[in-house]
């Protein structure tokens, strides 16, 4: 069993460690933990980590790995049951105690399907879909891929790349359309989620943890990065790009080949790049 204190001990000798948070000297020792989940939904026995100090004062965890001032840790003292280690690179950190006590938790995993014949379908168009759960109609191009892992990447103070494990899923509603060799990455922590009636295009690239609302088309050759959210009924057209973590609020429409690097409001045209409002 692995604790809070393995954990802290690992991170002080990997040098990450700049303090320790704990309502009792003996807490971390006495702490498991035993799964990985995103701060916000992390629950009793989790590990998450933030780049907010302030995630401190919801989480529900076991252990968060976060970054914090003098000030912030006046702010958000020690909690009963929980631990925080205060550290300058958070998400850094959680890739090398994920890589270090749960790596097994990154094994693919066999996919979820709602429709009894999906799996021959699936191997007659020779798709990979691994990590998954697939609703019922879902219909799938040949050769495309759900639930791989994306480029989950972390740069150590060395200049070397130090790999974030996937160790999420994809979830895919009823009435789903995935075109030919298109992609849709598995979540870092949480899930990728594809809402009903959304539709994805050929060479379409949809990263890890993106969320897409209802009745959302996404056309060909489009690259929608990690953690964006898109409205329902929006539209990106052919070779758009949507940065990592940006929102397009329902019914946006986004033009071909624009790249979008900021919020997009519902209802809006962007196109250009980098993408403005067109009207």
């Amino acid at each position: 069993m692995t604790t809070a204190a393995d954990i802290c001990a690992f991170l002080e000798e990997a040098g990450r460690l700049r303090r320790l948070v704990a309502p009792t000297p003996a807490l971390p020792a006495e702490t498991p933990v035993g799964g990985v989940a995103p701060d916000v939904g992390a629950g009793p026995g989790d590990l998450a980590w933030s780049r907010v100090p302030s995630a401190w004062i919801a989480f529900r965890g076991a252990l968060l790995l976060a970054p914090a001032t003098d000030a912030d840790l006046d702010a958000y003292p020690a909690r009963p049951g929980r631990v925080l280690v205060v550290c300058d690179e958070p998400r850094l950190a959680m890739a090398q105690v994920i890589e270090r006590f749960f790596a097994h938790l990154a094994v693919d995993r066999e996919p979820e399907l709602a429709d009894p014949d999906a799996a021959a379908e699936i191997a007659r168009l020779g798709a990979w879909v691994m990590n998954a759960r697939l609703g019922r109609g879902v219909l799938l191009g040949p050769h495309c891929t759900i639930g791989c892992s994306g480029m989950g990447y972390e740069r150590a103070p060395d200049g070397r790349w130090v790999r974030f494990p996937q160790l999420g899923g994809v979830v895919v509603e009823d009435d789903v359309h995935i075109a030919a060799h298109a992609t849709v990455q598995r979540g870092a922590l949480g899930d990728t989620l594809l809402r009903r009636g959304v539709r994805i295009g050929p060479h379409a690239n949809i990263s890890h943890n993106v969320e897409i609302d209802e009745d959302v088309l996404v056309a060909g050759h489009a690259q929608v990065g990690g953690g964006a959210r898109i409205g329902r009924g929006a539209i990106i057209w052919q070779g758009a790009v949507i940065a990592n973590g940006v929102m397009l609020g329902a019914g946006a429409v986004v033009g071909m080949g624009s790249a979008v690097l900021q919020d997009v409001p519902a209802r809006q045209v962007w196109a250009g790049n980098p993408a403005r409002k067109i009207r």
